[in-house]
């Protein structure tokens, strides 16, 4: 049952760092809640109004708080349970939408913060130039599928092209390199036999026979839905990986990995915003493709998938505040020691028996370079200090972890000389 608790001026409703899964609704008062900005490190003050709930984001995720919730003045709050707070929202479909869109502008947010730390410049000329560009950046990291078929995408869909000429002499060279590849390799399919962890209500109902005319299949490297391009449809992925990739100075930052179970394109639609980002098959995919006309009655109207929806959202925004602050570590072998780490929680990687600290991740140079933000070449040099010192080794499609325990003492000993360092700085500040 819903409890009802009082809370006098100055009393913490809870800290940032804590561990719960309660959620609150303000009733009468004045509550406050105070972050810090992962970037600008400054504090960051919210007011919650009367009728909002507040600690719902990481309550649905199960994350530490990110934020200390305060009562400013005499208050009365009703705490829930998440199973609470599911049976409340789901029954006003007009609530459900609010917080949807309140949550993706809060990812949005994290977005943009990530652009502008690594000082993004915006692709200037026509829509097809700039899908050019994005094709280009695929070709450089040697993915040659993608990039082909981001090409033809502009010829499928902008036959008259400024640029016609260009597209038609990069879509030849890519084609070429594209078929030289595959015939050097085998890419596995790691689809069908990838775990479902969603609600099984919702696979249950995404199962139907009804929504088999939904059914859309891509090969590895397509291009599901382009950056740039007008938003008319999201995607529910049934087996395989989907990549979340966005073009930033010349080169595609990963913004993370959508598995089986999961929703993608659906910001775009609550927000009715282009593409921010683009969605790339990694291996055979089968995805449900709906049209945004089928939005509310697919999405808001089924309180499963709705649910499903938010949490997914919530998931989002933490694992790109997690992106964020690595991209924040100045040292870049501890950047990219925390990536692995991120890639080892992520993959649930483990070792052979439980006191076995080597780890299995299935990602390439490549990979930690988009996710880094840095250059192939920049990352191999920084993977190579590793390697010297037995630390990884790198395999193709994956790489080994020797021991765990030195990727997380290079990332707390970082942070350890920032704190030593940002204690100095006060020191001297407060002398003056």
């Amino acid at each position: 049952m819903p409890k009802q608790m009082a809370y006098k001026p100055g009393n913490i409703i809870f800290f940032a760092g804590d561990k719960d899964d309660r959620i609150f609704i303000l009733q009468s008062g004045s509550v406050e809640l105070k972050a810090v900005d992962i970037r600008t490190k400054m504090e960051v003050k919210e007011t919650v109004k009367q009728g909002e709930f507040f600690g719902v984001k990481n309550a649905l995720v199960h994350k530490p708080r990110t934020d200390t919730a305060r009562a400013m003045s005499d208050c009365l709050v009703v705490m829930l349970t998440v199973q609470e707070f599911e049976g409340t929202i789901s029954k006003n479909k007009e609530l459900m939408e609010k917080m949807m869109i309140s949550f993706s502008r809060t990812l949005r947010s994290i977005h943009y913060d990530t652009e502008t730390l690594l000082k993004n410049e915006e692709i200037k000329g026509a829509k097809e130039e700039k899908l050019l560009a994005i094709a280009k950046a695929y070709f450089n990291a040697e993915r040659y599928a993608t990039a082909v078929n981001e090409a033809e995408k502009i010829m499928q869909e902008i036959p008259e092209a400024v640029n016609k000429a260009e597209v038609q002499e990069f879509l030849a060279e890519a084609r070429v390199k594209a078929s030289a590849m595959a015939e050097q390799e085998m890419l596995a399919a790691d689809s069908s036999q990838e775990l479902i962890d969603a609600d099984s209500k919702v696979i249950k109902q995404f199962s139907a026979p009804v929504f088999s005319r939904f059914t859309k299949k891509f090969s590895d490297g397509a291009v599901i839905m382009s950056e740039q391009t007008t938003a008319k449809s999201f995607y529910f992925v049934q087996s395989g990986k989907v990549l979340i990739e966005k073009y930033i100075n010349g080169m595609m930052k990963r913004y993370g990995t959508v598995r089986p179970g999961e929703i993608f394109g659906e910001m775009e639609i609550i927000q009715e915003s282009p593409r921010q980002s683009s969605a790339i098959a990694k291996g055979s995919v089968t995805c449900l493709k709906f049209s945004k006309e089928n939005f509310n009655s697919v999405v808001i109207s089924s309180p499963n998938v709705a649910m499903l929806m938010l949490r997914l959202i919530c998931k989002r925004i933490f694992e790109q505040r997690r992106n964020l602050q690595i991209l924040c570590i100045k040292d870049l072998s501890a950047r990219i020691a925390d990536i692995m780490l991120t890639c080892i929680e992520n993959e649930g990687a483990v070792g052979e028996d439980e006191d076995d600290m080597k780890r299995k991740i299935n990602v390439t140079v490549e990979d930690i370079a988009m996710l880094a933000g840095l250059s192939v070449n920049e990352t191999r040099d920084e993977l190579n200090k590793f390697t010297s010192k037995n630390k990884i080794a790198i395999y193709d499609g994956y790489m080994l972890v020797a021991n765990v325990m030195d990727m997380k003492r290079t990332v707390d000993t970082y942070y350890s000389n920032l704190e030593e360092e940002e204690a100095k700085q006060k020191q001297q500040q407060a002398k003056k």
